[in-house]
């Protein structure tokens, strides 16, 4: 089956685009297809695990269920971490842990980007 890389480009909760990107990325699983996924701008803020706000799903709980659905592949762009200041609030969770998160360096995306079959943005 294809390679897919998912690249995560949004806030959280600012708009539906990462919520639809995570439900993509964890049907595309069901197809058979490898997923690969990418936090890079905004995107890198859905590593921070927030509390649940009402009439919103907690969307760190479910970026943590990626690897039951064998998305075992999780990159973070580092530039963006970076722009963000929250390279020490990534640290102390243990989101990217169980992500087994990749910080990556923006040759290393590029690399990651032209190796999938069909890139995926949201």
């Amino acid at each position: 089956m294809a390679s897919l890389l998912i690249r995560f480009t949004q806030s959280p909760y600012g708009s539906g685009f990462s919520q639809d990107g995570l439900d993509f990325a964890l049907a595309a699983t069901n197809y058979g297809h490898t997923v690969h996924v990418l936090f890079e701008g905004e995107g890198v803020l859905q590593l921070v695990q927030t509390a649940s706000t009402k009439g919103i799903k907690n969307h760190s709980k479910r970026l943590a269920s990626m690897p039951f659905f064998d998305i075992e592949e999780c990159f973070i762009c580092k530039d963006s971490v970076d722009a963000f200041a929250i390279d020490s609030v990534l640290l102390n969770t243990g989101l990217i842990e169980e992500l087994e998160g990749q910080l990556l360096s923006a040759t290393q995306r590029l690399a990651l980007i032209q190796r999938a079959d069909h890139v995926v943005t949201f």
